[in-house]
């Protein structure tokens, strides 16, 4: 079901494969020191106390990546692929791999989780599941498979074992709790050893997703074939379509982020002038769980999901940073309770948004986005701006982009690696 990793990318995918490595390498060091799940502190972790075993540090590696909710997105299949994939092909990647085929193995992940994503989804949101828990095991062990070169018939084993690992569920976002981080790191570390296992010699089931009693049955979808996702794999390549995260909320609440910030920096808003705001999404994302609830976040895990939160923060204070988004200040709060949701907004394929806001002087403030455009430029311009503040060196922060750009010549990898050296939890995949 999965290339091998050892075949050479185009151009432009090899392009794309480094700006989301950047990307997710960024918001994980950026997420460096802040509190994790039944941890006081990001700078603790629960293996600190015992050596880390490498499945210990794909999902340590992926819970960083989304500490800050800012890990990519694919949009048309809702899956968070690079904190899954990452981590797994970071941490069994052989010491002095090439670059290129790190990059393709990743690549290898991507189109594995997004085409079975986008032909899932449906199925998938119907039983109240999470995308990236069903299919995060797959992609991650699809290139984990990739990144050891492992036989086809290897690979189709990990991928049968992982399907085992498929789970995770949106109740989350109606309670405000921690699972989303745990599901995607556990989807990290499920599919990462589910390659160890298929290198040790385990079977899967030779049917693991079609079969009678296979995944697509229990997702309900009878009529699909292995066939037809064997096709889609073959077609455009799904690293090349990820949105990158520039706020800490959800991909969903990415453009009405950006509007929001125009509006208000064009019109000169100011808080107290604002009557009414109506935030218009595609009717999917409007009735996603914890995107459009009536009552204030009582978590921040609720606040990045909440689309009213973020544009409230926003029109208050100019910006999202992750602090000011849960507890929001007392102005926020206030705008927070004019703002209303609503859904029809055509397309939606890069959760897009149009946000009108009444102003008490009789204006109307309109605006729209049909995406977020976000590059390696930008996210270079992330790095500047947020490792700094959390203790990484500014040297880091500066060179990051270049060591992820050069890291396809000759010891690419090695030279990052060793810039990271003494962050956790790098420092762990530094000393392998």
């Amino acid at each position: 079901m999965a290339r091998s990793g050892s075949q050479p990318l185009r151009k432009s995918t090899r392009q794309a494969a480094k700006v989301v490595l950047l990307h997710n390498l960024v918001v994980g060091l950026a997420a460096h020191g802040r509190p994790l799940p039944g941890l006081s502190c990001g700078r603790g972790l629960p293996w600190a106390q015992r050596p880390m075993t490498t499945p210990d540090l794909a999902f340590a590696t992926s819970l960083q990546m989304g500490a800050r909710a800012q890990h990519d997105e694919h949009p048309s299949s809702v899956t968070h692929l690079g904190s899954t994939v990452i981590p797994a092909c970071l941490v069994i990647a052989p010491a002095g791999i090439d670059g290129a085929r790190l990059l393709s193995a990743i690549a290898v992940g991507y189109q594995v989780g997004g085409v079975l994503g986008n032909a899932l989804l449906p199925y998938i949101r119907a039983r109240g599941m999470r995308a990236t828990g069903v299919v995060g095991p797959i992609a991650a062990a699809a290139a984990a498979a990739a990144v050891q070169e492992l036989d086809e018939t290897a690979i189709a084993q990990a991928i049968s074992l992982a399907v085992n690992r498929a789970a995770g569920y949106t109740q989350v976002w109606h309670s405000g709790t921690d699972e989303w981080r745990l599901q995607t790191a556990a989807a990290a570390r499920d599919g990462l050893e589910s390659a160890l296992w298929a290198a040790g010699g385990a079977r899967g089931a030779d049917a693991a997703l079609e079969g009678a009693s296979g995944l697509l049955h229990a997702l309900g979808v009878d009529g699909m074939e292995a066939a037809e996702l064997a096709e889609a794999l073959a077609g455009p390549p799904v690293i090349e379509h990820m949105l990158l995260k520039a706020h800490p909320v959800c991909a969903i609440n990415q453009a009405a982020v950006e509007v929001a910030i125009d509006l208000r920096e064009l019109a000169a808003i100011e808080a107290q002038q604002i009557v009414s705001v109506t935030v218009c999404l595609a009717e999917a994302d409007a009735v996603y769980p914890g995107i459009d609830v009536a009552w204030p976040p009582t978590s921040w895990s609720q606040a990045m999901m909440d689309v009213r939160q973020a544009v409230a923060v926003v029109l208050a204070e100019g910006r999202v940073d992750i602090d000011a988004l849960y507890p929001a200040s007392v102005e926020a709060q206030r705008v927070r309770e004019r703002v209303s949701v609503v859904g029809g907004m055509p397309g939606g394929a890069g959760h897009g948004a149009e946000i009108v806001i009444e102003l008490a002087d009789g204006r109307r403030l309109e605006g729209r986005a049909e995406s977020v455009e976000v590059d390696g430029e930008r996210s270079a311009q992330m790095a500047a701006e947020l490792l700094p503040a959390v203790g990484i060196s500014v040297a880091l922060a500066v060179h990051l982009p270049g060591f992820v750009d050069a890291i396809d010549e000759p010891d690419g990898v090695g030279r990052l690696v060793a810039a990271m050296e003494g962050i956790e939890p790098w420092a762990s995949l530094c000393s392998r």
